[in-house]
This record gives structure tokens, sequence and C-alpha cells, in this order.
């Protein structure tokens, strides 16, 4: 169990940190607490679905919050179906891996110019430009105004976008079973983070067993009413 502490951004001098072990601590301590909010607030919309499912009448209050779900999960004709498969967690060890892998540990110019951890791409002109880009290529990096944003919005991109409908058929196969869902179980999905494939999920595998991420898989936020929000 770990307190509800949210850095809204990496501290600057973390790459000055020259003992490797120590410095991944820090990582983990600063990201662990936002990946396990994310999953828990999703686990909350979770009962909240399947309770309204099972209603035969729902208040307009709660029509209106399944079509606030519907548009976050980007889920179409109202399927609550998909809506349910879409509306799951990421393992933290994923979560704290790709982080790890995107940002080096925190230490990315992404990560401290624009609180983004996961090195998602976009092509709206906004962002950050990355210096060695292949000319042909117009992508930024996206960039987030505290690191929980960034968090949040690498989470609903794994749950929406096309290209990881194979990790939530695999997690919803999971579930079915009533089997935990593991992060070295669905990082083989990952084959379309980056553009290196199947490569990518060997060295996100080996993230998580290098440096023991599944063991925080279990971890929840301790249900205190006081959140501290730290500028680092």
């Amino acid at each position: 169990i770990i307190k509800p502490i949210y850095f809204t951004q990496f501290p600057k001098d973390l790459d000055e940190i020259k003992d490797v072990k120590l410095k991944k601590e820090t990582f983990i301590k600063i990201v662990l607490p936002l990946i396990v909010a994310e999953n828990e607030k999703i686990i909350d919309d979770r009962e909240k679905l399947k309770v309204l499912t099972e209603k035969k009448f729902t208040s307009d209050l709660e029509k209106q919050w399944l079509r606030q779900k519907l548009l976050e999960y980007k889920v179409k004709k109202g399927d609550l179906k998909e809506l349910i498969i879409r509306m799951d967690i990421i393992p933290t060890s994923i979560a704290l891996a790709q982080a790890a892998k995107e940002s080096g540990w925190g230490t990315s110019r992404f990560a401290l110019e624009g609180n983004a951890m996961f090195g998602q791409w976009t092509w709206t002109g906004q962002g950050i430009e990355p210096l060695f880009k292949d000319k042909s290529k117009k992508h930024r990096v996206l960039k987030f105004p505290i690191l929980r944003a960034s968090v949040k919005s690498y989470i609903n991109n794994l749950n929406t976008h096309k290209s990881y409908k194979k990790l939530r058929e695999k997690r919803s196969d999971l579930r079915s079973k009533k089997t935990r869902i593991g992060g070295l179980k669905l990082s083989e999905t990952l084959d379309n983070y980056a553009e290196t494939g199947k490569e990518y999920t060997k060295v996100i595998a080996q993230i998580i067993k290098e440096n023991r991420l599944a063991d925080f898989e279990p971890v929840t936020l301790t249900k205190s009413k006081k959140v501290i929000e730290i500028n680092s």
C-alpha cells in the first residue's frame, strides 16, 4: 500500500544520481502512484458500468455518464460489451517498463520538457520536435501539463487505439478465465507500439524481469482523503 503523493514533473537533476539502483528506485517512487491512481479510477468505473448494465432503468445522470464513457473510450453505436472490454487496467509492470524505456528512467528531454513519459506521437503540429528524426516524418511528441496527464493519455491510447486490439482481447480473455492480468503475459501484444516491433516487446519483457516490476502489480493506494501534489 502506498500513499497518494503525486509529482507533477520529474526532478531536473534526476540524471545526476550516479547510483543506477537509486535512480531507478526514485523513478518508480514518482511514477508508481500515478499509474495506480489511474488504474483504480478505471476499476471504480468498471464496477459502476456493471451495475448500470444490470439495471432495467437508468436515470438521466446515469445515461449522461454512459455517453461520456462511450466517448472517452471511442466506442461506437453504444456498444456496452465493447466498452467493458476497453475499460480496464494496464498492468503496473507494463506501464512502468514502457515509461522507463520511453523516458530513459525519467531523464529524457521529452520527459523533462513536456512531462512526456511514453513517447506518444502527434501530427497536430503541437508538441516537442524530436532532434534526430527522419526529414520525411512530420510527427512530434505529445507534451502534457503534468505527469499524471501523460499516464492517463497513455492508458487511454492502449485502451482505444486499433493497434492494441490484441492487448485488449488477451486481457479480456484473462478476465473471463478469472486469471490475474499480468504484465509479462500482455507485453508480447505491444509489437505495434514501436517501429522495432517484436524486438520492442522483448525489451519491455526484459525490463519487467530485470527490475522485478511484476512485484508492483498488487500495489494499491491508501484510502486517504489527503492527496499531496509535489512540484519538483
